[in-house]
């Protein structure tokens, strides 16, 4: 589990909106998904644990997203989200997940300025195990249809129950840019994230910094609409106090390698296939290892 990916930002729905803003009533969108998924190396990234195994899961996620353009500048978002993933074998690495959102914006014509919170609650085998709150500033902008631009400041707020050591405050400055040509078809993105994490034991406080890039691509092959995404992350962290397990200052490195493709069967219904690499490199041994995830997934939408 990752919990950058627990609070995701609908980057595009933030272009289409600044390039069709007109007052317009609610609309509400529901997905769900179904699947399966095998992970070389089962891990819990947040709690430094890899078990060196593999294991099939089931994939069951839901979802229900809504906005309101309520005027010609003011846009309102916001949505609800379960997700859940259930081991053959290694039930102590199931995991469930809700999540909420609400965002607000207005249009500045020069640029738009906005304000958003998500909230995450994550059970570990059917136990508690982390509460997320972020809350963030942020400002973005729309040039000539092509390249869209935006800047975030987010605060975050992590409690682990039973783990008082690992409660965290975390703050980061991010910066996103998006590339759309070939008629809008294809669009290339970078990101740049700086942070700081605070938490409740010295050992666990760290600054960091990450990239990340991806090319995202939409044809058709036939009547069929296809869309490929090909993405890279990295991730540095240096710790500022000695973890005394290994007697020094520990230093993480993260790169992350995902390709996915989705294959529109009906207008409603898709298939998805994602693989994801991971490396993660560090002298704590407990955070030194590799995985590969793999899943296919069946995602409805209406």
């Amino acid at each position: 589990m990752n919990t950058k990916s627990l609070a995701p930002i609908t980057f595009l729905s933030c272009i289409i909106g600044a390039a069709n803003a007109t007052v317009a009533k609610p609309s509400t969108q529901f997905e769900l998904e179904t699947g399966a998924e095998y992970d070389s190396n089962l891990s819990v990234i947040e709690l430094d644990q890899n078990s060196t195994e593999g294991d099939w899961s089931a994939l069951a996620n839901a979802r229900v997203n809504s906005q309101w353009q309520a005027s010609e500048k003011i846009k309102v978002k916001g949505g609800l989200g379960y997700s859940n993933k259930t081991y053959q074998d290694f039930r102590e690495f199931d995991l469930s997940i809700k999540q909420a959102s609400a965002d607000v914006s207005y249009d500045f014509s020069l640029l738009a300025l906005g304000a958003s919170y998500h909230y995450a609650d994550a059970e570990l085998d059917d136990q508690g195990f982390l509460t997320l709150q972020q809350r963030s500033l942020y400002i973005s902008r729309l040039i000539n249809q092509k390249f869209f631009l935006r800047a975030a400041f987010n605060k975050q707020d992590k409690k682990f129950p039973g783990l008082s050591a690992r409660n965290a405050d975390n703050q980061n400055l991010a910066g996103d840019a998006f590339y759309f040509f070939n008629q809008g078809k294809t669009f290339f993105t970078l990101g740049l994230t700086g942070e700081t994490e605070n938490a409740g034991a010295n050992e666990f406080d760290y600054d960091g910094v990450s990239f990340r890039t991806s090319l995202n691509h939409q044809f058709s092959l036939g009547n069929i609409k296809n869309r490929v995404q090909l993405g890279y992350r990295y991730e540095q962290r240096d710790y500022s106090a000695v973890t005394p397990s290994i007697e020094a200052k520990r230093t993480d490195e993260r790169r992350i390698t995902t390709l996915e493709w989705q294959i529109e069967t009906t207008k409603w219904l898709s298939l998805v296939g994602k693989v994801e690499r991971g490396n993660y490199d560090s002298n704590l041994a407990a955070a030194n290892y590799s995985e590969t995830v793999s899943s296919l997934m069946l995602k409805a939408h209406f």
